[in-house]
């Protein structure tokens, strides 16, 4: 009974203003999403001030949802950071399995910028740093050390655009998952598990044209 009770309870006001507002943000745009939309959309009598009990403006319930997002990637980072692997491509598995989550979880956020990217441009650029950019940067890292831990010993890389390489493969995985967005539907009907598969053999193909040599996933 106490278990059925507990399931019932509703989460906190400010956690449902927050997942109402930034689901409407989505469907239907900052600019037309209203105080009164979202305070309904969370349960609350609409244009009584409920929400600006947890948030000043529409602007802060926006804000409030990128930075919960950003510091869940920075929280994943870390623990991959501290995470041990035996292999490259052991440790690209892992990577590339969070990466899909990862962008998934990004789709409310992505959308929003799509419909009103140039309206809420200091949004964007946070958004392009701290997740897009750092991304490709990360994927650029994860590459050149990959590499120079397949190398031979002495071998010269510094003619590899790791940058360029981060931007490309994980380009792929994006791809994915925006497709999946539009159309509603995995491309070809390829499914997650089956994009990772063939992102391995991509990274296992870039390390052995970059190494000369081979590594296996």
């Amino acid at each position: 009974m106490m278990v059925a009770m507990a399931d019932r309870v509703k989460p906190p006001t400010r956690d449902r203003l927050l997942a109402a507002g930034m689901d409407l943000f989505a469907r239907q745009g900052f600019r037309a999403t209203t105080v009164g939309d979202i305070e309904e959309a969370a349960g609350l009598v609409p244009r009584r001030g409920a929400m600006y009990k947890h948030f000043t403006s529409k602007r802060a319930l926006l804000d409030a949802g990128l930075e919960l997002h950003l510091a869940a990637v920075d929280e994943a980072i870390g623990l991959l950071d501290e995470a041990a692997f035996g292999t490259p491509l052991e440790e690209a598995r892992v990577i590339g399995r969070w990466l899909l989550a990862e962008l998934a979880a990004e789709e409310q956020l992505t959308l929003i910028l799509e419909k009103e990217g140039d309206r809420l441009a200091d949004f964007r650029d946070r958004f392009r740093e701290r997740i897009s950019d750092a991304g490709y940067r990360a994927a650029g890292a994860a590459l050149r050390r990959w590499a120079l831990a397949e190398a031979p010993e002495g071998a010269d890389l510094g003619h590899v655009d790791f940058d360029a390489l981060g931007v490309v493969t994980i380009g792929s995985l994006i791809n994915h998952r925006r497709s999946g967005w539009t159309f509603r539907t995995d491309p070809l009907g390829v499914d997650a598990e089956r994009v990772l598969d063939a992102w391995l053999d991509v990274c296992r193909w870039t390390l052995d044209g970059l190494v000369g040599g081979s590594s296996d996933p």
